[in-house]
């Protein structure tokens, strides 16, 4: 996947939200062998729709209007783009733009643009499997994640230092989003991180929260309590 494109469709999505509305993009690329997609990067939990392919469709989402983890894997050696479509199957934001096998978790419905259809563009073996949002992984301290990952707090105010390794792959080292969320999903609380290329800094946490980080390189993420 080309660094500059990704970063230039993150822009655009950034760019184009009102405010208070988070971008739904989240992409895991990856480095393992062509045809075998990662681990899923989720806790598990009860699915709530599963569907799957090999090349081109557009899928309607079954699962209420509520928050939910889409855990997305590819297989495919060549390019997979997933779209996030509105009830009148108007594209509102692209979830994943990449080449190769790769495993990510994207957070949608969890701001005023209502997912209800998917579009897929593929050229190899995809699945996507909505959980919800209480399959996000807990946060006990710290946490180090391989890229894009959605992570729940449960813990009371504190300082959270994050690190962004950056993605060696990408010209501009890669991106990294990092947005909190109320814990049941609905309603976005802060921004946490919006840098490209490694970083390293503070940002405070208010209490408990979903965490949804969006990065093309491995990041991690400690929290201090006061």
């Amino acid at each position: 996947m080309n660094g500059g494109r990704a970063m230039k469709w993150f822009q655009r999505d950034r760019e184009e939200r009102p405010a208070g509305v988070v971008p739904l993009s989240g992409v895991v690329k990856s480095e393992s062998a062509p045809g075998q997609a990662p681990p899923p990067l989720g806790a598990g939990g009860p699915v709530l729709q599963r569907i799957g392919g090999h090349s081109d469709q557009v899928a309607r989402m079954t699962t209420p209007a509520e928050p939910v983890i889409l855990d997305i894997t590819h297989q495919g050696r060549g390019h997979f783009v997933v779209d996030a479509l509105d009830a009148g199957l108007h594209s509102q934001s692209q979830l994943v733009y990449t080449d190769g096998p790769f495993a990510c978790r994207a957070l949608v419905n969890a701001d005023d643009r209502t997912v209800r259809a998917l579009r897929v563009q593929a050229d190899g073996p995809w699945a996507i499997e909505a959980t919800a949002v209480s399959s996000a992984a807990a946060l006990d301290g710290a946490a180090r994640c391989p890229a894009s990952n959605v992570l729940r707090y449960e813990g009371g105010p504190g300082i959270a230092s994050l690190c962004h390794e950056g993605d060696p792959r990408a010209e501009d080292g890669g991106y990294f989003l990092v947005d909190t969320y109320a814990p049941d999903g609905n309603g976005f609380l802060d921004e946490l991180a919006n840098h490209v290329g490694p970083w390293r800094g503070e940002a405070p946490l208010t209490g408990p929260c979903l965490i949804y980080a969006r990065s093309d390189g491995p990041w991690s993420i400690s929290v201090q309590s006061l």
